[in-house]
């Protein structure tokens, strides 16, 4: 039987992010299970990629309802999903809200809106790599990417506020916008930014092998 890599998304909204996926995980002969919010969960699984989209639910992380456009019904899915892999050691990556949803499962907290926090220089919003992040030492995402600096997508605006104790930053940008999580013990990787939607970049697809590795 082949690795089996459950990759989250939305019934309606998560297609060309799904294609890419399919794209990049077919490098490593793995064919992905797309799950929705409707979809049946799987009762066996290898691996775990909570893709990006919709904004978390504000109730999830005890933050302020602003009539934010959300689904929980995907947010109770990504949980009970998130927390089979972590009660099986199973390794997860999480991509922009995906991130944001594994530090919310550890309790940490976001910012709804990038936009109500006092920045340096305007926060980019870009399929395109056009923010430039930080990349700290001695961590597992320095030692994947193997490198100290990169230029990344930016399709975001809820941030990390709070991040929960057993995680910790790896990534940064230059406004020290988190742009990466990690598990202090174990593989759960998050990152802020669109891995997917950069699939000619090797220093991309390091995520996803390191991922695949870990089966």
């Amino acid at each position: 039987m082949g690795k089996r890599v459950v990759v989250t998304g939305s019934k309606r909204g998560s297609r060309t992010a799904w294609l890419f996926l399919k794209l990049i995980l077919s490098f490593y002969k793995v064919r992905p299970l797309f799950v929705h919010e409707d979809s049946r969960s799987p009762t066996e699984f290898d691996a775990l990629i909570i893709s990006g989209g919709i904004d978390i639910c504000p109730s999830l992380y005890n933050g302020e309802e602003r009539g934010i456009p959300c689904n929980p019904k995907r947010d109770e899915k990504e949980m009970e999903l998130l927390d089979r892999a972590v009660r099986q050691g199973l390794p997860v990556l999480g991509i922009c809200r995906g991130m944001q949803l594994i530090n919310v499962y550890f309790g940490g907290t976001l910012h709804p809106d990038i936009t109500d926090l006092d920045l340096n220089r305007p926060h980019p919003n870009s399929p395109f790599p056009v923010n430039r992040i930080s990349i700290l030492p001695l961590t597992k995402l320095r030692a994947i990417l193997q490198t100290s600096q990169i230029k990344v997508n930016a399709l975001h605006h809820q941030a990390i506020a709070s991040i929960a104790k057993p995680l910790r930053t790896s990534a940064v940008d230059e406004n020290a916008i988190i742009q990466g999580i990690e598990h202090l013990d174990r593989f759960i990787i998050g990152v802020q930014w669109h891995p997917e939607y950069l699939p000619y970049s090797p220093i991309q697809r390091r995520l996803f092998k390191s991922l695949i590795n870990e089966i």
